[in-house]
């Protein structure tokens, strides 16, 4: 990941320091987590080859399609990040990886010129090949130690190998941030098929709020997804694959997330 910012973020995080809440809190439902979990197993992303890295982890395809749900269902209830999420792109490729992706996006018939589910859903196809490439589908993956990025905010971790850098002077990614702590929303899923190693769950660094950033990246998979998801479309050159466009984007991904919105539209009738 780049890490030329200019906006690190340096003050703690508070809860009186954030706007009036703007995240909802979408519960899904336990049939219907049944029905997500069946369609990721079943669906021939689980079996797909990652171009240098292999088949997902059992519980990264189907972590992602359980965090895509949890956005469709956001966004259909006007959570103000999940329709961030969902904006049209405008050709911003500056900051947008909508907008930077947009050839591949066409030349598979995925459009994103409107606010909504498909862009909505275009975003997780793409997330979804990001962290195979950045993690391989690891929830736990520690920094890179190949590179020298050991300071509490510029210490990689988790799915999307984001760190506390990332989230600048966004309010909309510090109040994710806030909202998720002490969370480990999904790890029950993420966790099958991965082992851990000591050292990928070593946090470094001293300032507070980037180890707590490392940790919860690592312990709460649906944290990282939706900052990553919110990174996306607004800072999008912080990942270098994402830059060197050599995250894959999988039609049989957009195929198994569409199956996945019909299943929680379906439930909300």
């Amino acid at each position: 990941m780049d890490k030329q910012l200019s906006d690190i973020a340096t003050a703690p995080l508070t809860a009186s320091a954030l706007p009036p809440p703007a995240r909802l809190t979408a519960e899904l439902g336990a049939q219907l987590q049944e029905t997500i979990l069946e369609i990721a197993a079943r669906t021939e992303l689980a079996r797909y080859r990652w171009l240098d890295r292999g088949v997902a982890p059992a519980g990264y395809i189907k972590g992602m399609a359980m965090a895509f749900a949890k956005a469709y269902l956001n966004w259909s209830k006007g959570d103000t990040i999940a329709v961030t999420m969902a904006a049209a792109a405008h050709g911003n490729d500056d900051n947008d990886a909508l907008d930077w992706y947009d050839e591949q996006f066409a030349a598979l018939g995925m459009q994103n010129d409107k606010d909504g589910a498909d862009t909505l859903r275009h975003l997780y196809v793409l997330l979804t090949g990001l962290g195979m490439r950045e993690s391989s589908g690891r929830y736990c993956e520690g920094r890179d130690r190949s590179a020298r990025n050991m300071a509490a905010d510029t210490a990689e971790a988790g799915l999307f190998q984001s760190s506390y850098n990332l989230i600048g002077h966004s309010a909309l990614m510090r109040q994710l941030f806030a909202s998720y702590a002490n969370s480990t929303e999904l790890l029950s899923v993420f966790r099958e098929g991965v082992h851990c190693k000591p050292d990928e769950l070593e946090n470094h660094g001293t300032e507070k709020a980037g180890l707590a950033f490392q940790q919860l990246s690592k312990s709460c998979p649906a944290f990282a997804v939706e900052l990553a998801a919110l990174g996306l479309r607004l800072r999008r050159r912080l990942w270098g694959p994402i830059n060197r466009r050599t995250v894959e984007l999988r039609a049989e991904c957009d195929s198994m997330l569409l199956q996945v919105q019909h299943a929680v539209k379906q439930s909300m009738q």
